[in-house]
């Protein structure tokens, strides 16, 4: 297994919600500032972060927000969604 095979094999078992998070961080922002570029309520992007999903009234909710919040801190918006699929199932 090489090194990209071990990076992407990690980036597969975090969760989204860490994913999120750790893009945030890495781009100097905070919650705050996610809220007001995505226009979604820092209440669910804190849930997102914690993999929190009880707060959301359907799964829709879930991966619209989630989809923004990707766009926002630069993820692969079809991998996040891939694997928050595969984590909400």
């Amino acid at each position: 297994m090489g090194v990209e095979d071990f990076g992407s094999l990690l980036a597969h078992q975090e969760s989204v919600g860490a994913r999120l998070a750790t893009a945030r961080l890495s781009r100097g922002m905070t919650i705050q500032d996610v809220a007001e570029t995505s226009k979604v309520s820092s209440r669910f992007l804190t849930a997102l972060e914690e993999d929190d999903f009880s707060v959301f009234l359907s799964r829709v909710y879930v991966l619209g927000f989630a989809k923004a919040y990707a766009r926002v801190v630069g993820l692969d918006v079809d991998q996040i969604l891939t694997n928050l699929r595969q984590q909400l199932d």
